[in-house]
């Protein structure tokens, strides 16, 4: 069975406090380089096979594609076949949830992710990551497969933040976590094909029928 480095405790609670101290953190080369050559090849032979699906915005009924504001293809990784390299991610994932309850008191207890494809062309206009029916979503997380990217390529993560924005090149490896409530962002088109895990950290709900 393939093993994937052990990412350190460190990294975690290096992203914990600049989570605490601003709302954002930005980690180059967190996820080794193995794993994102794996979880790259899984996202790519599903766009192959055509088992990634257009994207939706809304909730609920009133959920609806629209390639215009958001162009990306998604699939759970629930629903994808289970494999190393995905029980190692979530496992890395987990590993992050423990350090951020255990160094902000969050009360997260849950993780939801999808692979996410950008077409060249397609981007996602500028939105917030929590729903207005739901407070549950807590921290974004956003975990780039992109390898060999090359400044000029396009794609990045801009963050709108309170007094200036923060563009984040898609670079494989590289993880972003954010206050789900407080920082809109949008994905800007790039030339090419550009590849993500992107997630959330749920939080525990204070209303058993909130959901």
């Amino acid at each position: 069975m393939c093993e994937f480095p052990v990412v350190p405790v460190s990294r975690y609670e290096l992203m914990a406090d600049e989570l605490a101290a601003r709302g954002w953190s930005v980690q180059p080369q967190l996820l080794p380089a193995a794993l994102v050559q794996a979880l790259a090849a899984e996202c790519r032979g599903l766009w192959q096979q055509a088992e990634l699906t257009p994207a939706a915005i809304g909730r609920g009924d009133e959920q609806v594609v629209a390639p215009r504001i958001r162009g990306d293809y998604t699939r759970w990784l629930d629903d994808c076949p289970s494999s190393v390299a995905n029980k190692a991610y979530l496992q890395m994932m987990d590993g992050l949830r423990d350090t951020l309850n255990r160094c902000l008191f969050l009360g997260l207890d849950s993780y939801e992710t999808h692979f996410a494809l950008y077409p060249p062309g397609a981007g996602y206009q500028k939105h917030l990551d929590r729903f207005q029916d739901s407070p549950l979503r807590t921290v974004s997380v956003v975990v780039y497969l992109n390898e060999h990217w090359q400044p000029g390529d396009g794609g990045e993560l801009r963050l709108h933040l309170a007094d200036e924005t923060v563009d984040v090149p898609p670079c494989g490896g590289t993880v972003v976590v954010f206050t789900s409530a407080d920082i809109e962002h949008e994905v800007l088109a790039a030339g090419k094909q550009r590849a993500s895990l992107t997630g959330w950290f749920r939080r525990r709900p204070d209303n058993p029928l909130l959901r």
